[in-house]
């Protein structure tokens, strides 16, 4: 889908269209990340959901937001923005301007910049996309070893769902024989 020019687009559309410049955008053979979508939050991830680019337009406030964002335990958080602030020099210089590493929450932390926009538009999508596909090339190396020198918790698995679902669908499928 390529909106047209200069016309306003919904969250969604503004957020398929960036990723879709992005995707575009990487060289051949780049590794494709793995990916999440929650309405109007994209997040893209090599391996491991908590360490994820975050892409996630915000009408409410007029901002578009683009970070590699950090949400495990705060320790471990911690070490990564240390990690990345061991970097800055380099990561600053491949990302440009605009780029702020930040204790996000009391836990979380995130590499980010913002768009402030009065439109969401498909001018404004290209110039997200573009930094998006800058921001992968350039931070994946450092994500990678992240994930090899920083010890990750395991995530617990989700409680088993109630079997009285199963147990309905059972007796249902009974009654139809």
């Amino acid at each position: 889908m390529c909106p047209t020019s200069g016309v306003a687009l919904k969250a969604r559309e503004f957020l398929f269209h960036a990723e879709e410049l992005a995707m575009k955008a990487l060289p051949p053979g780049f590794p494709a990340p793995e990916r999440k979508v929650m309405w109007t939050i994209l997040q893209l991830h090599y391996g491991d959901p908590r360490i994820h680019f975050e892409l996630q337009p915000q009408p409410a406030r007029g901002v578009v937001e683009l970070g590699l964002h950090f949400e495990g335990p705060a320790e471990v958080n911690d070490r990564w923005a240390a990690l990345v602030a061991a970097r800055a020099g380099e990561v600053m210089a491949a990302l440009g301007e605009g780029w702020e590493l930040e204790e996000w929450t009391p836990s979380w932390r995130r590499l980010h910049r913002t768009w402030p926009f009065g439109e969401l538009t498909a001018e404004l999508a290209e110039a997200v996309g573009a930094q998006l596909a800058l921001a992968l090339q350039a931070l994946r190396p450092l994500v990678e070893e992240g994930l090899a020198a920083i010890d990750m918790p395991a995530v617990h698995a989700p409680a088993p769902q109630s079997r009285s679902g199963e147990h309905w669908r059972r007796s249902r499928d009974r009654s139809r024989r």
